[in-house]
């Protein structure tokens, strides 16, 4: 897997999808990391419960609760934004007009653990 090299960050490419509300990043032609847009892309669910387009505040309660229940890990990025390095989710919020909704970004496990420095900055400018 691809991940960070002595604190630097690799180099990301990205394909964005807007028809289907999908942006796939990569680290040479390696898949590292899908972002879900909250307003058009396709829901992703974990356990029956739907993680796109909602609440920001319902979604982190669902998650505190899912990541108790499961013993996993639940940490936070410099944002506020829900980490779940277990899954490789993490739960970033997008503008949808006056709302904000969730915006689920799924990746390797190592990039969990230094979001800041791994996560592509195109997506930290996306709000």
């Amino acid at each position: 897997m691809a991940g960070m090299h002595q604190g630097i960050p690799p180099r990301q490419s990205s394909d964005h999808f807007t028809e289907i509300g999908v942006t796939a990043y990569y680290v040479a032609t390696e898949l590292t990391c899908v972002a879900v847009d909250g307003r058009r892309g396709p829901q992703v669910i974990l356990e029956g419960t739907p993680l796109t387009g909602r609440v920001p505040s319902a979604a982190d309660d669902w998650i505190a609760d899912y990541t108790q229940r499961q013993s996993m890990e639940l940490r936070y990025t410099h944002e506020g934004n829900a980490v779940v390095p277990d899954l490789g989710l993490v739960m970033r919020v997008q503008r949808a007009g006056d709302a904000v909704v969730t915006r689920p970004l799924l990746t390797i496990r190592e990039w969990t653990e230094v979001t800041w420095d791994s996560i592509p900055m195109d997506e930290w400018k996306t709000f």
